[in-house]
């Protein structure tokens, strides 16, 4: 009986030829072109996303097992690529939402009262109800910026920016009842 084939374990170990990387890049980057066009939708997003493709699977390459489909390997990194781009852009453009309802809430806040006392500020304040009052505390006692407060509280930067306008209407409405 005769013991295991070397060529065997040879054809099974990972290339690390840059050489044999281009062979199997550009015997396949016209597929790879087409499957991007196809999930992207735009020309120059597909050639982005081929050019990343072949570049994280030239890092990888030394993983690829020789002898297995080359096409399919490709196909599979560009796919999770793409679909991590897309998760990444449904991220910032939520955060980007997020981000501007706290400019508006902050822009368009006006509490210079001057004729208000502090004490009469913080007695009214201490009337609000117990969520408003709490994301106010928070922030104008503490300094905590919006994303401490909603990590704090566990709730969306977008709440705590809610609750602050909430509060501060609420606020101005106390206040302007208050004698001067």
């Amino acid at each position: 009986m005769a013991g295991p084939d070397p060529s065997a374990d040879a054809e099974r170990a990972p290339p690390c030829d840059v050489g044999e990387f281009r062979e199997i890049a550009k015997q396949h980057e016209s597929h790879l072109q087409i499957v991007a066009l196809r999930l992207a939708g735009d020309a120059e997003i597909a050639k982005d996303l081929v050019q990343e493709t072949l570049a994280r699977a030239l890092f990888h390459f030394a993983e690829f097992v020789q002898g297995t489909n080359a096409r399919a390997w490709l196909i599979t990194i560009l796919t999770r690529l793409y679909l991590d781009q897309r998760k990444h852009q449904k991220v910032v453009s939520k955060a980007g939402e997020a981000l501007v309802t706290i400019e508006v809430v902050e822009s368009t806040l006006d509490l210079t009262m001057p004729h208000i006392t502090d004490d009469a500020l913080w007695a009214a304040v201490d009337s609000l109800e117990p969520d408003l009052r709490q994301v106010v505390k928070l922030r104008y006692m503490q300094q905590l910026s919006y994303k401490e407060i909603a990590d704090q509280l566990r709730l969306r930067v977008g709440t705590v920016g809610t609750r602050l306008m909430r509060a501060h209407e609420r606020l101005k409405a106390l206040l302007h009842r208050e004698p001067s």
